[in-house]
């Protein structure tokens, strides 16, 4: 049990970095991606590395769908990380829900995107962070 403690304390400390207080997230600039049976609508987002967002999810579509971008989600800030799902690498969305995620992306890069279920039926898409 001892042996826990410091992994534990150690993730929480991870998480709490991650969450980074002093972004101005009331600066946020709204980006929004429509899921539907099997595309994102846009499928390729263009943003501004240290620029905060409102990343507005919506899956108007019939099937589950995920958002998923691992590397993306490792380098961006975000202001409620248990709002991303299987271990901060994606939002997964019931058809007709939707989410706000605020993000802060930290590193420039180009990043795959992708529904984990449908991306053999060309659900991908990029997101491209200058």
């Amino acid at each position: 049990m001892r042996r826990l403690v410091p992994l534990v304390v150690a993730l929480l400390v991870a998480i709490a970095v991650r969450a980074e207080p002093g972004v101005d997230w009331s600066q946020a600039e709204t980006v929004t991606v429509v899921m539907v049976d099997d595309r994102f609508v846009p499928d390729r987002l263009h943003l501004q590395h240290g620029m905060p967002y409102l990343l507005r999810l919506e899956n108007t579509g019939n099937d589950l769908h995920e958002f998923s971008a691992p590397e993306f989600f490792a380098d961006v800030v975000a202001r409620d990380p248990g709002a991303l799902a299987n271990g901060g690498t994606e939002v997964v969305l019931q058809p007709g829900t939707g989410v706000d995620l605020y993000i802060m992306p930290i590193k420039a890069g180009v990043y795959r995107l992708t529904c984990a279920d449908h991306d053999w039926d060309g659900m991908v898409g990029e997101i491209e962070v200058e």
